[in-house]
């Protein structure tokens, strides 16, 4: 299975339970900056307003990026960043809170690009993981950059734990009740 289609199985999932009474999990913080392809309706009174994931129809090119770190992304991460526009994709793994990078009809890629410079710095200057996302506890998600397994990096204790295989099943494994 591919990314994106673990993405369309994931978003479905999260619609259903929406649909439940958690209609939080398609609302976001209204940004302005952002393109309005994804945004539903209009800001509600808590500046949130209700948003849908889109297919993307354009891709991201990595390879400046890719230059300027002096590396080569591995290839889920660019599959990730260019299956859809979303807000959100989170939820729970084992006993987990993971949330991973939202895609955002705007700059992502350079906003992404400074978090990886950023990760790159305090690694000294070198990227054999990539971040791709946050758990609850403060830990980094991170992709392996040679076999794509995604594990969770206490930076204090300079430790990993794998948590998935690769990105899709993360996805697929991501629960969104407790």
């Amino acid at each position: 299975m591919s990314i994106k289609e673990a993405m369309k199985q994931y978003f479905s999932l999260r619609k259903t339970v929406a649909d439940e009474g958690l209609d939080f999990l398609f609302k976001t913080p209204f940004d302005e900056e952002v393109d309005s392809l994804i945004y539903v309706g209009e800001v509600d009174g808590d500046e949130y307003i209700s948003w849908r994931p889109v297919e993307k129809k354009v891709t991201n090119d990595f390879s400046l990026l890719e230059e300027k770190l002096g590396i080569k992304i591995h290839g889920s991460i660019v599959e990730y960043f260019n299956s859809y526009w979303f807000a959100d994709l989170d939820g729970f793994i084992k006993d987990h809170y993971i949330k991973l990078e939202s895609v955002l009809p705007k700059a992502d890629i350079e906003s992404y690009s400074n978090l990886l410079s950023g990760y790159k710095s305090n690694h000294n200057n070198k990227i054999e993981n990539i971040p791709i996302g946050i758990e609850g506890n403060g830990l980094i998600v991170v992709v392996d950059n040679q076999d794509g397994s995604v594990k969770l990096e206490d930076y204090e204790r300079n430790s990993f734990e794998v948590i998935s295989e690769g990105i899709e099943q993360l996805i697929l494994t991501l629960r969104l009740k407790k």
